[in-house]
Parts: C-alpha cells; sequence; structure tokens
C-alpha cells in the first residue's frame, strides 16, 4: 500500500508538471485621433493564451480594431505537437474580417528547433484565396531575454515580409517590427522604461511608405502597475502625413501579460494586425 501511495503521488506530480498554461495576455484600448477640425474614436481589444501539455503546444489570439470609418477583426487557433527530435509538426486557422472582406486560411507546418535557432515551412489553402498560402520562417535567440525572427509569406499573389526583434529586461522592453509587401513598408519601434514605484514610460516610432505617401507616427506615455503584470496607461502622439494635416492622438489602455511564448509559430492573423497597428502608431504597449 505504501509503494501504491508513492507510485500515485509522483504520477500525480509529473502530470500536474507537464501541463502548464505558458503564456496569456489581454489589453483594452481607446484612441481619439483629432485633426483638421475632425475627431474620430478607434478602439482596440486583444487576447492570447498557450498552453503546453507534455509534447503538445496550444495557441490561440482574437483581436479587433474597432473605428468610425471600419472595423478589422482576426482570430488565430493553432495546435503542435514536438518530436524528440526537435521537429514540431501542427496545425493552425487563422481567420480575418476587413469591412467585408474576410478569408479563412487553414496551415499545415513544420519547424526545427536545434539550440537557440529555429527554421520553418508552412503551407495554406482557403477557399476566399486564389492560390495556395506559403510561408518562410525562423527565429533565433540571441539571449534569454532577446530574440529575432522573420516570416516570408506568399500570400494571394503578393509577398508579405515581416521581421521582428524582442528585449524584455528587468527595467526595460524593447520592440522593433518590419512590413514589406507589394506598396507598403511599415517599420516601428515601441519600448517602456521601468522608473521604479509600479510607473514606467514608454514610446513608441513608426513609420510608413504606402505607394510614395509617408506616414510617421511618434507617441510617449506613462503606466502604472496596480497589480503584478496588470496595468494602466496614458499616451500621446502626433501622426504626420505627407499633404496633409498632423493628426494627434490621445489614448488610454488597460493591459494584462504574464510568461512568455515558446512556441516560434506566428499565425498569419496576428502579423496582419501587427502591420496594421503599426502603421497607425498603436505599437506603445
Amino acid at each position: 500500500m505504501k509503494n501504491l501511495l508513492i507510485t500515485t503521488a509522483l504520477c500525480f506530480a509529473a502530470t500536474s508538471a507537464s501541463a502548464e498554461l505558458t503564456y496569456g495576455s489581454a489589453f483594452a484600448k481607446v484612441h481619439n485621433f483629432d485633426g483638421n477640425g475632425g475627431s474620430n474614436d478607434l478602439v482596440t481589444y486583444n487576447g492570447a493564451i498557450e498552453y503546453r501539455y507534455d509534447n503538445l503546444v496550444f495557441s490561440g489570439e482574437v483581436g479587433k480594431i474597432d473605428s468610425d470609418g471600419g472595423d478589422f477583426d482576426f482570430a488565430d487557433f493553432g495546435l503542435g505537437y514536438t518530436l524528440y527530435n526537435g521537429v514540431t509538426i501542427g496545425l493552425d486557422y487563422s481567420g480575418f474580417d476587413l469591412e467585408g472582406e474576410d478569408a479563412d486560411i487553414v496551415s499545415a507546418y513544420a519547424m526545427y528547433s536545434f539550440g537557440a535557432y529555429t527554421l520553418g515551412l508552412s503551407a495554406g489553402d482557403s477557399s476566399d484565396l486564389e492560390d495556395t498560402a506559403y510561408s518562410i520562417f525562423g527565429a533565433w535567440d540571441v539571449s534569454s531575454d532577446g530574440t529575432v525572427g522573420a516570416d516570408i509569406i506568399r500570400l494571394d499573389g503578393e509577398t508579405l515580409i515581416a521581421a521582428y526583434a524582442t528585449y524584455d529586461l528587468d527595467r526595460y522592453s524593447l520592440d522593433a517590427d518590419f512590413f514589406s509587401s507589394d506598396g507598403l513598408d511599415v517599420f516601428a519601434l515601441s519600448g517602456g522604461y521601468d522608473l521604479g514605484n509600479n510607473f514606467a514610460v514608454i514610446g513608441s516610432l513608426s513609420i510608413a511608405d504606402l505607394d510614395g505617401d509617408d506616414l510617421k507616427a511618434l507617441s510617449v506615455g506613462a503606466q502604472y502597475e496596480f497589480a503584478p503584470g496588470a496595468n494602466v496607461e496614458l499616451a500621446v502622439g502626433r501622426i504626420d502625413v505627407d499633404g496633409g494635416d498632423n493628426v494627434d492622438r490621445l489614448s488610454l489602455g488597460v493591459n494584462y501579460e504574464f510568461g512568455k511564448r515558446t512556441s516560434k509559430r506566428r499565425a498569419l492573423g496576428g502579423i496582419l494586425v501587427d502591420a496594421t497597428a503599426s502603421s497607425l502608431g498603436l505599437t506603445d504597449f
């Protein structure tokens, strides 16, 4: 009986340790744009999780950009299985809806992790698109606190390049994103610095080129952490459009985040939302 109890306890402990919610995040923000004698409100919502059970990893992300001029909704869900040779195989779903222009894509992928490096391939199909969607992606953990990566995606006859770098240290965090597709190039930089006493300063800079028209967005603000991983923020910014009037932006939001993503697979919906948010200068979160 004693041996049975010990064995049962060990099995229970092993089972508990193998299941873990490794990452979670959520935010809701209100942005007010004021320029050329008028104003417009834009609201953004987002939530994401990553859950691991032994060699299985489940990830999901949903979001919405709600504006007086149009909405953008998206959802990503993925399931992967890691083999003992470092290869992960999986399926993911991406769906997005931009003012009636929508698509649902189911992709199969395989990626190989060796040390700090990850390389992968994916192919996806959708009845909403004319061609199969392909991607090549990779990532490099340059340190325990920093990662760089890139995705090259062939989607509906166009090529999208999405590269990123992220660093998250005790006192400051820094994120950089670059997106390029036919007629659009976006570079965005955002970060924060911990001042102590639960206060931090945040800021962002983005530069976009849309068919020769430049857009520059700059913002600065502050965050207050009222609970571990949860904070409220206030930011002000300005958007400068070539040939147009400057637009002032005021943002108020709440954020929550814990853990760290372990999978290097970035689903299509999240990449497109990052590109949209970066071009609007909404990257100070």
